[in-house]
């Protein structure tokens, strides 16, 4: 049988972590001595670092990111409704006792600070939605 440069660079791997077979380890450096450059360049392959992976604490916990990102859409889906809820409430009104009762009219007072509200919840909003996508 052939033994082709393929056929070592397959094997080269297990030769290098020295786990091969006794008898893999003799026919690579057979080859070695037959082709003293390829055998060059599969040592010099072996020897170049790679840059180092990241420390395990460092990566990304899949199921804490799923989480966090739970949490925020939540919490957004909260901000919007209070922000709908307060923008919306100045303009509310009901019918008592043949009476219509509108609050913009009848409590100025009180549509400002749901107003105000209202604006407070759009900002926070707005805030937590630019928050979730620098992330």
């Amino acid at each position: 049988m052939n033994i082709t440069k393929d056929i070592i660079r397959d094997l080269f791997p297990l030769y290098s972590a020295n786990e091969c077979s006794p008898d893999t380890r003799a026919l690579v450096e057979e080859y070695f001595q037959r082709n003293p450059r390829e055998a060059a360049e599969l040592r010099r392959a072996l020897n170049t670092t790679f840059p180092a992976t990241p420390p395990l604490t460092a990566r990304l916990d899949e199921a804490s990111a799923l989480r966090e990102a739970r949490r925020r859409l939540r919490r957004r889906s909260w901000l919007l409704a209070v922000a709908i809820f307060f923008s919306l409430a100045p303009f509310s009104f009901f019918f008592s006792a043949g009476k219509t009762w509108w609050m913009l009219r009848d409590a100025p007072n009180s549509a400002l600070v749901y107003g105000i509200l209202g604006v407070l919840g759009w900002c926070a909003y707005a805030l937590e939605r630019n928050c979730s996508r620098s992330l």
